[in-house]
C-alpha cells in the first residue's frame, strides 16, 4: 500500500512545472489533491501543498517547501507525512541546501544535504530513524539541482521554441545520487480543471525507477498555456495502478501583479 499513496514522487513532477519567479507571477501557495485509481474509480487519497517564501538562512535566496500527506480517511490504511524543503539562489536556482523528511507507515527516513560549491561536493546527513545514521559525500556535477530548485530553473524554458518530442536535459540530486534525466516535450493540448477546459503545454519527465514509479516516461504533466504557467494536472503509472494530482484553484494563491 505504500506504493499506492506515497506522494513524494509527485512533488518532484509538480516541481518541474512550477512558475519561474523571474518571468511569471510568483506564487504563495499551490494545493493539489492526490488520487489513486482503484479499479475503474479514482479515489481521493492525499494532498500535496507547495509554499514559497524568502529564505531565512541565506541572502538572495528563496525557500520552497512541499508537503505531501495522506487524508484522514486513508491514514488507517497507510499514513504518509512527507516534507521537502529547498533553499536556493534566486538568480541561478542552484541549491544551498535541501532536505526530505519521509514518514510513510513504519518507514521513517530523513535526508539533509548541503551543497559545497568551493569543494565541489554535496554532503548529506542520512538518518534511517531507529536503525542507522550516516554521512553521504557526493561529487557535485555542474548544473545540479535538487528536487525542488529544479522547478524554478525549468520554468525559464520557452516551450514554444521546442518541437514535439524534443528532449530537454536536466540534472537532479535524488537520495544521495545525481541523475542525468530529461523532459520530453509533447506539444499543446487541453485538460479540464474545476469544470473549465484549459489550453496546456504537455510534457513527460523521465523518472527514476524505485519503490513507487516504474521508471521511464510513465508520467505526463499539463501546464497552463497562459501568463501564469500553472501546473494543472499530473498523471502517472506506478508499480500497482495509476495516480494523479489535480490543482485545487480555490485553495491556491498566485500573486497577481
Amino acid at each position: 500500500m505504500k506504493r499506492v499513496i506515497c506522494l513524494w514522487g509527485f512533488v518532484w513532477a509538480l516541481g518541474l512545472s512550477l512558475i519561474a519567479q523571474s518571468k511569471y507571477p510568483p506564487i504563495e501557495k499551490l494545493v493539489y489533491d492526490g488520487y489513486y485509481n482503484w479499479g475503474v474509480i479514482w479515489v481521493k487519497a492525499g494532498r500535496v501543498e507547495f509554499s514559497l517564501s524568502r529564505s531565512d538562512k541565506y541572502s538572495n535566496a528563496q525557500k520552497l517547501e512541499a508537503v505531501g500527506f495522506s487524508l484522514p480517511s486513508w491514514d488507517w490504511v497507510f499514513t504518509v507525512r512527507d516534507t521537502l524543503i529547498s533553499h536556493y539562489d534566486e538568480n541561478t536556482y542552484f541549491p544551498y541546501e535541501f532536505s526530505r523528511k519521509a514518514h510513510e507507515g513504519n518507514y521513517h527516513k530523513t535526508f539533509d544535504y548541503k551543497f559545497q560549491y568551493v569543494d565541489s561536493l554535496v554532503v548529506g546527513d542520512v538518518h534511517r530513524i531507529g536503525r542507522y545514521r550516516k554521512t553521504d559525500t557526493v561529487p557535485l556535477k555542474a548544473d545540479t539541482y535538487d528536487m525542488l530548485s529544479v522547478a524554478w530553473m525549468t520554468r525559464e524554458l520557452e516551450f514554444d521554441k521546442y518541437k514535439k518530442n524534443d528532449l530537454i536535459p536536466i540534472r537532479i540530486l535524488i537520495d544521495s545520487k545525481i541523475y542525468d534525466l530529461y523532459i520530453r516535450y509533447l506539444g499543446i493540448g487541453k485538460t479540464k480543471v474545476a469544470g473549465q477546459k484549459r489550453e496546456c503545454y504537455i510534457f513527460s519527465p523521465l523518472l527514476v525507477e524505485g519503490k513507487v514509479f516504474k521508471g521511464g516516461e510513465g508520467m505526463k504533466v499539463w501546464v497552463s498555456k497562459d501568463e501564469y504557467r500553472l501546473p494543472l494536472l499530473v498523471e502517472a503509472k506506478i508499480l500497482i495502478g495509476s495516480v494523479k494530482a489535480l490543482l485545487v484553484p480555490n485553495e491556491s494563491k498566485v500573486i497577481v501583479q
